[in-house]
């Protein structure tokens, strides 16, 4: 099976490639430089879940061999004053089925936010490179990875998120309609 990504991101290729191998035997996943045409830095789940469907779709448009387009948008969205980190997974087949996967999400520092709401930075990845004078840390583990001391990384939550949006397809019977 093809599975074209809307993405070069090693931790989102990474995570794509964990989560579908649970299922697909013979597998080949690819990478795709794609816009997400939304805001560099999400601040919504709506504007997550668009940048996500548009690199599934567009992933899928590119390539015509791939089975699989998967899009993956990070993002943050606000609950009761508090800020949090999410990652959508859509993924987009040739019939036209569109499932949705989201990852655990995690509490961002206020001080990256109010940064971040009040023009600082264009990304939080931008931030958290500053402050930890990290490189690309959404390429190697990601802002998660920092925080828990290694112990979970991006990679973990794309796998998640691409996980949960592959349950429909692999439980057909339970979501047909």
């Amino acid at each position: 099976m093809l599975v074209c990504v809307g993405s070069e991101n090693r931790s989102k290729l990474k995570g794509v490639e964990r989560a579908y191998k649970l299922f697909v035997r013979e597998l080949q996943v690819v990478g795709l430089k794609i816009s997400s045409e939304v805001t560099p830095q999400p601040l919504d789940l709506e504007t997550v879940f668009r940048g996500a469907l548009i690199r599934a779709r567009k992933s899928l448009e590119l390539t015509s061999s791939a089975e699989h387009g998967v899009g993956i948008e990070a993002g943050l969205f606000n609950l009761h004053g508090t800020w949090f980190d999410v990652h959508v997974a859509v993924i987009a087949d040739r019939c036209g089925l569109i499932t949705y996967g989201l990852s655990p999400a995690f509490e961002v520092p206020s001080r990256f936010v109010k940064e971040l709401l009040g023009g600082g930075a264009n990304e939080l990845e931008m931030l958290v490179d500053n402050y930890f004078k990290t490189k690309s840390i959404g390429e190697y583990g990601g802002f998660i990875k920092l925080l828990t001391n290694g112990h979970v990384l991006r990679d973990d939550l794309v796998f998640y998120s691409v996980l949960m949006a592959l349950v429909p397809r692999v439980n057909k019977d339970l979501y047909s309609t």
